[in-house]
Protein backbone atom coordinates (compact mmCIF):
# COMPACT_ATOMS: atom_id res chain seq x y z
CA UNK A 1 0.00 0.00 0.00
CA UNK A 2 3.07 2.15 0.87
CA UNK A 3 4.74 1.43 -2.36
CA UNK A 4 1.16 2.51 -4.43
CA UNK A 5 0.94 5.28 -2.46
CA UNK A 6 4.62 7.12 -3.26
CA UNK A 7 4.01 5.78 -6.74
CA UNK A 8 0.78 8.18 -7.02
CA UNK A 9 2.49 10.80 -5.62
CA UNK A 10 5.70 10.64 -7.93
CA UNK A 11 2.61 10.60 -10.77
CA UNK A 12 1.22 13.60 -8.96
CA UNK A 13 4.18 15.43 -8.91
CA UNK A 14 5.17 14.86 -12.67
CA UNK A 15 1.58 16.57 -13.39
CA UNK A 16 2.30 19.26 -11.01
CA UNK A 17 5.78 20.49 -12.53
CA UNK A 18 4.19 20.00 -15.51
CA UNK A 19 1.76 22.97 -15.11
CA UNK A 20 4.36 24.85 -13.38
CA UNK A 21 6.30 24.73 -16.29
CA UNK A 22 3.34 25.95 -18.47
CA UNK A 23 3.23 28.91 -16.39
CA UNK A 24 7.13 30.01 -16.22
CA UNK A 25 9.46 31.21 -18.74
CA UNK A 26 12.24 30.78 -16.00
CA UNK A 27 11.51 27.08 -15.05
CA UNK A 28 11.86 24.00 -16.88
CA UNK A 29 12.81 20.27 -16.15
CA UNK A 30 14.18 16.84 -17.50
CA UNK A 31 12.34 13.97 -15.48
CA UNK A 32 13.95 10.37 -15.18
CA UNK A 33 12.30 7.40 -13.97
CA UNK A 34 8.72 5.93 -14.99
CA UNK A 35 7.16 7.37 -12.41
CA UNK A 36 9.85 10.23 -12.14
CA UNK A 37 11.71 10.44 -8.64
CA UNK A 38 14.62 12.74 -9.67
CA UNK A 39 14.48 15.37 -11.71
CA UNK A 40 17.22 18.18 -13.60
CA UNK A 41 15.48 21.24 -12.72
CA UNK A 42 16.61 24.79 -14.97
CA UNK A 43 15.76 27.89 -13.61
CA UNK A 44 16.44 30.87 -16.03
CA UNK A 45 16.85 34.32 -14.55
CA UNK A 46 19.93 36.09 -12.28
CA UNK A 47 21.68 34.52 -10.11
CA UNK A 48 25.26 35.29 -8.15
CA UNK A 49 28.23 32.95 -7.89
CA UNK A 50 32.14 33.57 -6.89
CA UNK A 51 34.43 31.76 -7.57
CA UNK A 52 36.40 29.40 -4.64
CA UNK A 53 39.07 32.08 -3.37
CA UNK A 54 36.69 34.78 -1.05
CA UNK A 55 38.45 37.79 -2.42
CA UNK A 56 37.05 36.66 -5.76
CA UNK A 57 34.64 39.57 -7.38
CA UNK A 58 30.89 38.66 -7.16
CA UNK A 59 29.82 37.63 -10.50
CA UNK A 60 26.40 37.59 -12.20
CA UNK A 61 24.72 34.45 -13.46
CA UNK A 62 21.79 33.87 -15.65
CA UNK A 63 20.85 30.52 -15.63
CA UNK A 64 20.94 27.77 -12.50
CA UNK A 65 20.75 23.77 -12.81
CA UNK A 66 19.51 22.17 -9.73
CA UNK A 67 19.68 18.18 -9.10
CA UNK A 68 16.01 17.05 -6.79
CA UNK A 69 16.61 13.48 -5.91
CA UNK A 70 13.36 11.79 -3.95
CA UNK A 71 13.89 9.10 -1.89
CA UNK A 72 12.65 5.78 -1.13
CA UNK A 73 11.13 6.84 1.54
CA UNK A 74 9.59 9.85 0.13
CA UNK A 75 7.43 11.99 1.10
CA UNK A 76 7.60 11.13 4.01
CA UNK A 77 11.46 12.13 3.84
CA UNK A 78 12.31 15.81 1.82
CA UNK A 79 14.10 15.35 -1.50
CA UNK A 80 17.78 15.58 -1.26
CA UNK A 81 18.48 18.66 -3.32
CA UNK A 82 22.24 19.30 -4.59
CA UNK A 83 22.68 22.77 -6.78
CA UNK A 84 25.08 21.79 -9.48
CA UNK A 85 25.92 25.30 -11.23
CA UNK A 86 27.74 27.94 -9.36
CA UNK A 87 25.95 29.80 -6.29
CA UNK A 88 26.95 32.36 -3.74
CA UNK A 89 24.05 31.80 -1.09
CA UNK A 90 24.57 31.33 2.67
CA UNK A 91 21.76 28.72 2.84
CA UNK A 92 24.32 26.77 0.10
CA UNK A 93 26.85 24.87 1.00
CA UNK A 94 30.21 24.87 -0.96
CA UNK A 95 29.36 21.23 -2.13
CA UNK A 96 25.91 22.67 -3.48
CA UNK A 97 23.41 20.57 -0.77
CA UNK A 98 20.52 22.79 0.45
CA UNK A 99 18.21 21.89 3.38
CA UNK A 100 14.57 23.11 2.87
CA UNK A 101 14.24 23.82 6.51
CA UNK A 102 17.43 25.76 5.77
CA UNK A 103 15.03 28.09 3.92
CA UNK A 104 12.45 28.07 5.57
CA UNK A 105 10.85 25.68 4.30
CA UNK A 106 10.30 22.55 6.46
CA UNK A 107 8.84 19.49 5.27
CA UNK A 108 5.77 17.74 5.69
CA UNK A 109 4.31 15.32 3.28
CA UNK A 110 2.19 17.83 2.63
CA UNK A 111 4.31 19.72 0.95
CA UNK A 112 4.86 20.03 -2.98
CA UNK A 113 8.04 19.77 -5.58
CA UNK A 114 6.37 22.91 -7.24
CA UNK A 115 6.27 25.08 -3.47
CA UNK A 116 9.38 23.43 -3.36
CA UNK A 117 10.63 24.91 -6.83
CA UNK A 118 9.20 28.32 -5.58
CA UNK A 119 11.33 28.43 -2.73
CA UNK A 120 14.62 27.41 -4.71
CA UNK A 121 14.31 30.34 -7.39
CA UNK A 122 13.88 32.41 -4.12
CA UNK A 123 17.13 31.08 -3.21
CA UNK A 124 18.74 31.22 -6.58
CA UNK A 125 17.65 35.20 -7.46
CA UNK A 126 18.55 36.12 -3.66
CA UNK A 127 14.88 36.84 -2.21
CA UNK A 128 15.65 34.66 0.75
CA UNK A 129 18.34 34.32 2.95
CA UNK A 130 18.47 33.07 6.46
CA UNK A 131 22.02 34.37 8.08
CA UNK A 132 20.89 32.15 11.24
CA UNK A 133 21.02 28.87 9.87
CA UNK A 134 24.11 29.97 7.17
CA UNK A 135 25.79 26.61 6.02
CA UNK A 136 28.15 28.83 3.72
CA UNK A 137 29.85 30.99 5.72
CA UNK A 138 31.86 33.24 2.80
CA UNK A 139 28.64 34.08 1.72
CA UNK A 140 27.06 34.65 5.06
CA UNK A 141 30.12 37.48 5.38
CA UNK A 142 29.42 38.93 2.20
CA UNK A 143 25.67 39.31 3.06
CA UNK A 144 26.94 41.15 5.86
CA UNK A 145 28.83 43.76 3.96
CA UNK A 146 27.83 46.99 3.89
CA UNK A 147 27.52 48.77 0.46
CA UNK A 148 26.33 45.07 -1.31
CA UNK A 149 24.31 45.29 -4.22
CA UNK A 150 20.58 45.48 -3.95
CA UNK A 151 18.58 42.17 -3.45
CA UNK A 152 16.95 40.38 -4.89
CA UNK A 153 18.45 40.37 -8.17
CA UNK A 154 15.79 39.32 -10.26
CA UNK A 155 12.69 40.90 -9.62
CA UNK A 156 10.71 38.25 -11.01
CA UNK A 157 8.24 35.57 -9.74
CA UNK A 158 8.70 32.11 -10.85
CA UNK A 159 5.19 31.74 -12.25
CA UNK A 160 5.29 34.91 -14.43
CA UNK A 161 3.15 33.69 -17.33
CA UNK A 162 -0.43 33.40 -15.09
CA UNK A 163 -2.97 34.96 -17.46
CA UNK A 164 -4.94 37.63 -16.60
CA UNK A 165 -8.04 37.36 -14.07
CA UNK A 166 -10.32 39.14 -16.28
CA UNK A 167 -10.48 41.68 -18.99
CA UNK A 168 -12.20 45.02 -18.72
CA UNK A 169 -13.68 45.55 -22.10
CA UNK A 170 -16.61 48.20 -22.93
CA UNK A 171 -18.33 47.43 -26.38
CA UNK A 172 -20.57 49.25 -28.23
CA UNK A 173 -23.51 47.35 -29.74
CA UNK A 174 -24.74 49.01 -32.90
CA UNK A 175 -28.29 48.95 -33.55
CA UNK A 176 -29.53 46.27 -35.48
CA UNK A 177 -26.81 43.93 -35.03
CA UNK A 178 -27.91 40.58 -33.48
CA UNK A 179 -27.17 41.13 -29.60
CA UNK A 180 -23.86 39.13 -28.27
CA UNK A 181 -24.48 36.10 -26.13
CA UNK A 182 -24.32 37.12 -22.66
CA UNK A 183 -20.64 37.03 -21.28
CA UNK A 184 -19.61 35.26 -18.54
CA UNK A 185 -19.65 37.02 -14.96
CA UNK A 186 -15.82 36.54 -14.61
CA UNK A 187 -15.09 38.63 -17.65
CA UNK A 188 -16.32 41.37 -16.83
CA UNK A 189 -17.65 42.72 -19.97
CA UNK A 190 -20.13 45.58 -20.39
CA UNK A 191 -22.13 45.60 -23.33
CA UNK A 192 -24.54 48.77 -24.52
CA UNK A 193 -26.58 47.84 -27.34
CA UNK A 194 -30.16 49.00 -28.15
CA UNK A 195 -31.70 47.84 -25.43
CA UNK A 196 -30.52 49.59 -23.11
CA UNK A 197 -31.76 52.53 -21.10
CA UNK A 198 -30.88 56.28 -21.99
CA UNK A 199 -29.20 57.93 -19.08
CA UNK A 200 -30.73 61.45 -18.02
CA UNK A 201 -28.61 64.18 -19.06
CA UNK A 202 -26.50 65.81 -16.67
CA UNK A 203 -27.41 69.35 -15.49
CA UNK A 204 -26.10 71.99 -16.95
CA UNK A 205 -22.86 73.34 -15.33
CA UNK A 206 -21.96 76.62 -15.35
CA UNK A 207 -19.43 77.82 -17.52
CA UNK A 208 -17.00 80.69 -18.27
CA UNK A 209 -17.74 83.13 -21.04
CA UNK A 210 -14.71 81.69 -22.84
CA UNK A 211 -15.39 77.83 -22.06
CA UNK A 212 -14.59 75.61 -24.67
CA UNK A 213 -17.34 73.18 -24.67
CA UNK A 214 -15.24 70.60 -26.13
CA UNK A 215 -13.45 69.85 -22.78
CA UNK A 216 -15.90 68.90 -20.87
CA UNK A 217 -15.26 64.88 -19.58
CA UNK A 218 -18.96 63.60 -20.18
CA UNK A 219 -19.70 61.44 -23.28
CA UNK A 220 -23.55 60.65 -23.83
CA UNK A 221 -24.36 57.95 -26.08
CA UNK A 222 -28.02 58.60 -27.79
CA UNK A 223 -30.58 58.26 -30.65
CA UNK A 224 -29.18 61.96 -31.16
Amino acid sequence: MEDQDREDRLRSDLETLTKLRECSSIFSFEAAGDPPDRYLLTLRGRGIARAVSPRAPVQFIEEHEIDVRLPYAYPKLPPDIRWITPILHPNVSFSGFIQLRDVGLPWDDSVTLDAVCERLWDVARMAYCNLERATNFSAKSWMEEPGRIALPVDPRALRDKMPPSGVNVIRYQRRGAPLPPAPAAENEVLYIGEDTPVPPLPQERYRAPNHNRGDDDILFIGDD
